[in-house]
């Protein structure tokens, strides 16, 4: 039954990508986090034919991109637009273009693609696993998602991780000795408890139960920083929080294993039309117009400037 109703669903969502859409997928084990609907709204990604020499499609095969926002200039929900804009979109919407492929933008929550829920070990979510679409957009590589998911090449560049805590540090937080301390994180994201707990030259760790706590959004984690609800938080660099709060200790590079990539179940084709067009862009001026109008178009959000996120 449960394979019969993945095929409906799939049927119904191909039938419906022919504009901007809602499509409500069946429900899922609600003893999982993130599980029960999806709920997800998409676009056409409007492109034309590209070059014929870099597309395999037959007839009118639909690559669906998941992606969803931080408020970052990589991602973000333009209210007026009434969709998500920033350089990830414009890369794919090039790549996508230029490889010839019919694409389709769909939004859903991040923790769909990937989650990190506390206690328990991060693992692929189910709008990925389940064949609701066929990629999700902006995802650093790391360990844990490469043994489940493969990845295109990477489009962004690769960051740091460290902590971050009030400014003053009137907490007194130490981040080589973190016995006690109460930390905090985004869900989803690389830098999580998984990779403090795999930090050498800190003592405390394995980190408590009691001393991790999640939160959904930046600002949700900014606030618990700055309401003294946690002690420091674990973010990567590229995150608006990270020039907010005051930075603790060194730069971390152990979390990440490449900068933001398309993320594809395990066999998927994506990666082999996806990179070589990839690669052309990035010779062409389109590609350095991208990256300019991360500050220009995109430079009223906050994040990274254009040198921080564009590869050479």
């Amino acid at each position: 039954m449960e394979t019969i109703n993945r095929l409906v669903i799939n049927v119904a969502v191909l039938a419906l990508l022919v504009s901007v859409c809602l499509v409500e997928a069946a429900p899922r084990d609600k003893t999982r986090k993130g599980g029960g609907a999806v709920n997800i709204t998409c676009e056409d990604a409007g492109m034309p034919k590209g070059d014929p020499s870099l597309s395999g499609d037959k007839g009118a095969e639909v690559w669906r991109f998941a992606r969803s926002h931080y408020n970052n200039r990589a991602e973000y929900l333009d209210e007026e637009a009434a969709r998500i804009r920033g350089y990830n979109t414009d890369v794919v919407e090039a790549v996508c273009r230029i490889a010839g492929k019919n694409c389709f933008f769909v939004q859903d929550p991040y923790s769909h693609c990937w989650e990190s829920p506390h206690g328990y070990d991060a693992r692929g979510g189910i709008g990925l696993h389940g064949d609701y679409y066929e990629a999700c957009v902006g995802w650093f590589v790391t360990k844990d998602r490469r043994r489940v998911f493969d990845f295109t090449d990477a489009f962004q560049k690769n960051v740091f991780s460290h902590f971050v805590v009030k400014t003053g540090n009137p907490n007194n937080f130490q981040y080589d000795d973190l016995t006690g301390s109460k930390i905090g994180f985004l869900e989803s994201w690389a830098a999580d408890e998984h990779c403090v707990n795999l930090l050498s030259d800190v003592s405390g760790l394995p980190l408590d139960e009691s001393q991790i706590h999640y939160y959904l959004t930046q600002t949700e984690l900014e606030a618990a920083v700055n309401a003294d609800e946690i002690d420091a938080a674990f973010v990567t660099d590229d995150l608006a929080i990270a020039g907010n709060l005051e930075k603790n200790g060194p730069d971390i590079d152990s979390c990440l294993v490449d900068g933001v990539a398309v993320m594809v179940r395990k066999g998927s084709t994506l990666p082999s039309w996806f990179n070589p067009a990839f690669k052309k862009l990035v010779s062409t001026p389109e590609y350095e117009q991208i990256c300019d109008d991360v500050e220009t178009v995109h430079g009223n959000i906050p994040g990274p400037d254009k040198e921080d996120i564009c590869l050479e």
